[in-house]
């Protein structure tokens, strides 16, 4: 494996650095042997992350982040922030636990990136929720593979998805006032999407982790299990585990991707919005109207 150091401070430590990386993806690779980094043509590690992105030709992530993958030349480049790296080896048991979490996260997705792309979808539906679909099957896929190596510490983003459940029924509620004020369906269509993409996104988060682990969310958070029973969440969370775990074991196609898109399409249902085709066309029913609006 080509590794590089780019900066006073990465090259300094580049030997540590170094012995460090080259263990643990060792390691990684010898727990995983389904793993594939032959996409994966060096790590970079720099002082400036942001300026190492910007000489592989994409624009700086605007969230913190401590690794970026990158196209480099037909393959795949890992970059990695030398600063908070060597902050990380300098730190805690706990920190390094998360560090090799991460980095294990970040080999299967170099992974992914070898796989063939599933066929596109053929309805109008199919592919308009494509990316939401997408997404869950990354977050579930890749956390249910790299389950062994969470931190024990980690609330695999309990925490984070009990926020948006909270959350959601009044932000949905509030984008479907705003739609009978102002009668912008292209609005409320592209908000509620982004809300519902986020919340199914969650949950394929979790249910990848609890998957991996080999536990039901009853047996990690007992509260959890009861706050999603209580709310809107719960028939959507029990249908959406079933499928994620029944359509792991296909292959990537429609066979694995309609019973979730059924899921998405309920999620959407549970604040009044029906999602249907009709003459090639998305359309989405506002409750109570008693009219369709079409969505171009």
């Amino acid at each position: 494996m080509h590794i590089e150091f780019d900066g006073p401070l990465s090259g300094a430590n580049a030997t540590t650095l170094r012995q460090v990386l080259e263990a643990l993806l060792e390691r990684i690779q010898a727990r995983d042997e389904a793993l594939d980094l032959n996409a994966l043509s060096r790590i970079v590690v720099a002082d400036d992350l942001a300026a190492a992105e910007q000489k592989f030709g994409v624009t700086p992530a605007e969230a913190e982040h401590l690794s970026r993958i990158v196209s480099d030349e037909g393959g795949l480049a890992l970059l990695f922030d030398g600063t908070k790296l060597w902050s990380i080896l300098s730190g805690e048991g706990a920190e390094i636990a998360r560090l090799i979490h991460h980095l294990h996260k970040e080999c299967w997705r170099l992974h992914d990136f070898l796989q063939a792309a599933p066929p596109e979808a053929e309805t109008p539906l199919g592919r308009a929720l494509a990316p939401i679909i997408g997404a869950m099957w990354q977050e579930y896929r890749i956390n249910r593979r790299s389950a062994w190596s969470v931190p024990a510490d980690s609330d695999l983003l309990l925490n984070h998805l009990a926020a948006l459940v909270q959350a959601l029924p009044e932000g949905m509620q509030e984008e479907i006032t705003l739609y009978f004020a102002d009668q912008d369906l292209d609005s409320l269509f592209a908000k509620s999407m982004g809300r519902i993409a986020h919340l199914m996104q969650a949950v394929a988060h979790v249910q990848g982790y609890l998957d991996g682990l080999g536990q039901p969310l009853k047996a990690v958070s007992a509260e959890m299990a009861e706050f999603v029973a209580g709310s809107f969440l719960s028939p959507l969370w029990l249908a959406t585990a079933q499928h994620l775990s029944a359509g792991h074991a296909l292959e990537p196609g429609e066979l694995a991707d309609a019973p979730l898109r059924r899921d998405v399409q309920a999620a959407f249902a549970s604040f009044g919005l029906q999602l249907r085709e009709e003459d090639g066309d998305v359309f989405v029913d506002v409750q109570p109207l008693s009219r369709p609006e079409i969505l171009h």
